[in-house]
């Protein structure tokens, strides 16, 4: 109960930041291409004028700022030291995304308390830069600070391939965060696709399981072939949506992008179609 009333509290706290959207992006097991599809759909949300911030919670694994192409002196252990504000340890990525490092391999990090936790998810939800968009970088499978976390954010993209084992770790931890808020939105994203009818499938067969056995209806958010270039990308340090604007895979995040914020639709706020525009037209 104690982590559900703080995820409320922090909830809240968004709410209060009006457009705020926090996302989390999570997967049952790693190796699926969950870091590389936050990287990428930074970027795109950037594109279209979205002022977007990545924060890597991956903490022990934490790769944001190598797919980024850069070198972080600071990270979370320091905010945790009381070295440094939150504020003070954001980096500046490709196409104007901002990043803060979650720290591979730091002690610090891999031994995180409640409190620390959501200490750390206070000063994230709390922050001063201005932001419309936190995509939250979590690491991957279950446990309790992987579960505050999500529960702390607006929203939670589940990130799975077709694989049975992937699919089963992805119900297991939508399983999980429905037993504890089954209000909480969850959208799913297969990656990785061989064949688009399989993906199909798969995804459809995840979605219907989850509603007749967790009561809990899910968005399909898209489906992400498998694509050769995406480990050259990471290779070199560029998003594929920086490298290859073109190709079909930045084409999909694009796609899935302007379905979060419901372009086209007349869906999204004034406000931010204000600031899309003023971002596109160059004004300041």
């Amino acid at each position: 109960m104690a982590t559900m009333d703080q995820a409320a509290k922090l909830r809240e706290l968004v709410g209060k930041k009006k457009e705020l959207r926090v996302v989390s992006v999570a997967s049952g097991k790693g190796g699926v291409g969950k870091s590389c599809i936050s990287v990428n759909l930074a970027v795109a949300l950037s594109r279209l004028g979205v002022r977007v911030l990545i924060i890597d919670a991956d903490f022990g694994l934490a790769n944001v700022d190598v797919m980024l192409g850069a070198t972080s002196k600071y990270n979370f252990s320091h905010v945790l030291r009381g070295e440094k504000t939150l504020s003070e340890i954001i980096q500046l990525g490709h196409e104007g995304v901002k990043f803060v490092s979650g720290g591979s391999g730091v002690n610090d990090l891999l031994n995180l308390n409640e409190e620390k936790v959501t200490g750390l998810l206070d000063r994230i939800v709390g922050i001063d830069t201005p932001i419309d968009f936190i995509i939250i970088d979590i690491g991957a499978g279950i446990n309790e600070n992987i579960l505050q976390m999500i529960l702390a954010s607006t929203e939670t993209i589940v990130v799975t391939t077709p694989e049975p084992t992937s699919i089963l770790d992805a119900y297991a931890l939508v399983k999980t965060v429905v037993k504890r808020d089954i209000n909480h939105p969850i959208h799913v994203l297969i990656n990785n696709c061989e064949s688009k009818k399989e993906a199909e499938r798969v995804e459809e067969g995840f979605i219907e399981v989850v509603g007749r056995h967790l009561g809990k209806n899910i968005n399909p958010l898209g489906l992400i072939m498998h694509d050769s270039e995406i480990p050259l990308s990471i290779k070199r340090q560029i998003p594929i949506t920086v490298s290859a604007p073109g190709n079909a895979t930045s084409r999909e995040i694009d796609l899935i992008a302007r379905d979060i914020l419901q372009i086209p639709g007349g869906k999204t706020s004034n406000n931010l179609l204000s600031r899309l525009f003023s971002r596109i037209l160059g004004e300041r």
